[in-house]
């Protein structure tokens, strides 16, 4: 499991990006500890590393969600 910094510095996506794409449902919010940190799993590195391709590539965040 990571935490929202380690899967930032993984991707190389800020980290109020990675917020921004779990508001916008890009990104399933993520289980949470007893102290209410975001911790993500292995879908949610792919899943962010391919969000992250297709805006690198030019895809629109509603062509992405689509």
């Amino acid at each position: 499991m990571l935490s929202i910094g380690e899967l930032s510095r993984r991707t190389r996506v800020k980290v109020p990006t990675i917020r921004y794409y779990e508001t916008v449902g890009l990104l399933t919010a993520p289980e949470r500890t007893g102290g209410n940190q975001r911790r993500y799993d292995q879908a949610g590195l792919e899943r962010l590393s391919f969000i992250r391709h297709a805006r690198d590539l030019g895809f629109s965040i509603e062509a992405i969600s689509s």
